[in-house]
């Protein structure tokens, strides 16, 4: 025996509707995401950094940028942790010597991020925090060839992602 549920046609029809609205509202941002990744040099680094923060989801390219700026910071406060345990666990002068100078890189990057990036960002000085970018960029570039092979992939990563974010803050201006 069936039991029947009456539920008004009214509210089968908005519930349709408001899905197919949220559905294409998602849509809408993953393909903001994947229009702005795909002018960089490194679209799926981009991609990925970018959907890891659910505020990408409903970003334009604006929100984007911004979040992209607070991510970078993230990542490199999370890699000057490590940089640090690194250092206290150095064999020789010479590996501690290279170990700081990464650990100074990230940590003075976070701090450029924070204190110059953003705010110029909010300013809306996008030309001013692409240098801040271009600036973090370089530095990081420069830990990445000095030997520290611990923090490699981070300093990959973060090499890649920092040139992809120029890119995209160069679509602001």
């Amino acid at each position: 025996m069936a039991v029947k549920v009456g539920v008004p046609l009214y509210l089968v029809i908005s519930v349709v509707f408001s899905l197919l609205l949220s559905s294409h509202h998602f849509a809408e941002a993953d393909n903001e995401i994947a229009k702005t990744c795909a002018l960089t040099e490194y679209p799926d680094v981009c991609t990925t950094i970018l959907e890891s923060d659910s505020r990408s989801s409903s970003a334009n390219i604006t929100g984007l940028s911004r979040i992209g700026l607070e991510l970078t910071g993230t990542k490199a406060s999370e890699t000057a942790a490590v940089a640090y345990k690194l250092i206290n666990n150095a064999s020789s002068y010479a590996e501690w010597d290279i170990r700081a100078t990464c650990f100074h890189i990230y940590n003075s990057s976070v701090e450029k991020i924070n204190q110059e990036g953003l705010k110029y960002f909010d300013e809306r000085k996008y030309e001013n925090a692409s240098e801040v970018v271009v600036s973090v960029n370089g530095e990081i570039h420069y830990c990445g060839t000095i030997g520290v092979v611990e923090l490699n992939e981070s300093n990959t990563l973060l090499d890649k992602f920092t040139t992809d974010l120029k890119t995209i803050l160069h679509q602001l201006l």
